[in-house]
């Protein structure tokens, strides 16, 4: 694994005060039929990551860690490959799965989670 591909530090929302403040200043979500995500501006050089995937709703851990692994790679890809153009400011972001989440297969999961994660995107460039 190359290391400037990992899931570094500083890209992960850490603890419950950072999840907290984005589920208190939410000014952006995207929801769809699997996940769910919420925004929030951030004073931060990038954009942070939080998961939330309920065993509640997804009750087998390597089901939760599938889902995890895909949210994670979909979230690197598009924040490289985002228009030059586009003047967009930091921010966190919160995805939470739904337990139809679960039903997916590997293709679909991240078809699912590249519309939602573009759709968040477009949305955040018109604020």
């Amino acid at each position: 694994m190359n290391l400037d591909s990992r899931f570094q530090k500083d890209q992960r929302l850490l603890n419950a005060r950072q999840f907290q403040n984005v589920f208190d200043h939410v000014d952006c979500k995207q929801s769809g039929k699997y996940f769910t995500f919420l925004s929030a501006s951030s004073q931060q050089a990038r954009q942070r990551l939080g998961l939330v995937i309920a065993k509640k709703h997804i009750p087998l851990s390597v089901n939760r860690n599938k889902i995890k692994r895909a949210i994670r790679e979909v979230f690197r890809q598009p924040l490289d490959q985002k228009p030059a153009n586009a003047q967009m400011t930091s921010f966190d972001v919160i995805v939470l799965a739904k337990s139809s989440a679960n039903h997916l297969d590997a293709a679909q999961l991240n078809e699912e989670l590249k519309k939602q994660w573009l759709r968040l995107i477009a949305k955040r460039q018109q604020l």
